[in-house]
């Protein structure tokens, strides 16, 4: 549109410069008119200015007819072009299917990295990874060693993690609170047999046998003198509270156990060992394997260690930048 807006001043100013001048020519042949010319000659004059207008206005049409072709042969020309790009990109699009490979293989790197980290889930965490592997191998490029390398060192440190048999240690820890609750206190008291050494009432006056009554009495009872204040008996509303803290307790270690909780864990377990040495019988043989039991329940590993698997995943995010920062480059290069 610019290139025919300024073919049309040019062409204009040609037609104001021949008119002008054809203008110039006419004042002459007038004046010379005057003094000399016939009426003849001014209808010649007009006769050729009127070719001249026709002539000015043919030239005009035909350049903008040329302006047109070459508009529309531009147009045509900048459509094709276009057209081939759009295929091409489309065509790439359809055939380079590494590129989703390489997405994929990110997205379950991620993944497994939030699995292990946000839930502590080994073997959901390796598979993901194995997963991740296969992606990388269907996309067959020798550049992405470093990061199949990674995550074989990865899936390694996976295996070497303890397993967890959280299930078992729940289900032994509810299994001695059951045996708990048969165990004896150490203040229960067996009733004893109130025994005497008098075979035969006693005779004579009434001051002998008000004597050897207090020598028998002085058998049956025996003062002890003590420093310390004597604990009182355990009542059976006291027994039962015992009984239900100790159970709760447990059950606290078991919720600290499903919370991968290990201080907690020991805190508990110690806590049920000193209620079970200070009130309960620990003489007996039932007492000293629950007692047992706890502490090796106490050594389980609760929360292992887990490991960094992250060096797969920043080894790929480098690979993909790398990748379209070479085809940047390429492509400005074009």
């Amino acid at each position: 549109m610019i290139i025919l807006a300024i073919a049309l001043a040019f062409v204009a100013w040609q037609g104001w410069q021949r008119l002008d001048s054809q203008q110039q020519r006419l004042d002459e042949l007038a004046q010379q008119a005057e003094g000399s010319a016939s009426q003849q000659a001014v209808s010649d004059l007009e006769s050729r200015l009127d070719s001249g207008e026709a002539e000015r206005d043919e030239a005009l049409q035909s350049t903008l007819g040329d302006l047109r072709d070459e508009f529309d042969s531009y147009r045509s020309d900048v459509d094709e072009t276009l057209g081939q790009v759009l295929d091409q990109l489309s065509q790439e699009q359809d055939t380079d299917e590494r590129e989703w490979l390489h997405a994929e293989a990110a997205y379950l790197l991620r993944l497994a990295n939030q699995r292990l980290q946000l839930e502590g889930d080994v073997d959901g965490a390796a598979a993901l990874l194995r997963t991740a592997d296969a992606r990388l191998v269907d996309a067959d490029n020798p550049a992405l060693t470093t990061v199949r390398e990674a995550i074989a060192n990865e899936l390694a440190s996976l295996d070497a993690v303890p397993q967890v048999d959280r299930t078992g240690l729940y289900l032994a820890l509810n299994a001695q609170q059951e045996r708990i609750s048969t165990l004896r206190l150490s203040q229960e008291i067996e009733e004893q047999a109130v025994t005497s050494s008098i075979e035969q009432p006693p005779t004579g006056t009434f001051q002998r046998q008000l004597a050897r009554f207090g020598e028998e009495l002085k058998d049956l009872v025996v003062v002890r003198h003590h420093d310390e204040a004597l604990e009182a008996l355990i009542t059976p509303e006291q027994e039962s509270y015992l009984r239900q803290s100790l159970r709760l307790v447990l059950e606290q270690t078991q919720l600290a156990l499903l919370n991968e909780e290990k201080e907690l864990y020991d805190a508990s377990i110690d806590k049920a060992l000193q209620l079970l040495n200070d009130y309960y019988d620990t003489t007996r043989e039932e007492t000293q394997s629950v007692i047992t039991r706890l502490q090796e329940l106490k050594e389980a590993e609760v929360k292992p260690e887990l490991p960094d698997i992250s060096a797969s995943q920043q080894e790929l995010a480098r690979f993909i930048d790398n990748r379209y920062e070479t085809r940047g480059q390429s492509g400005g290069d074009s």
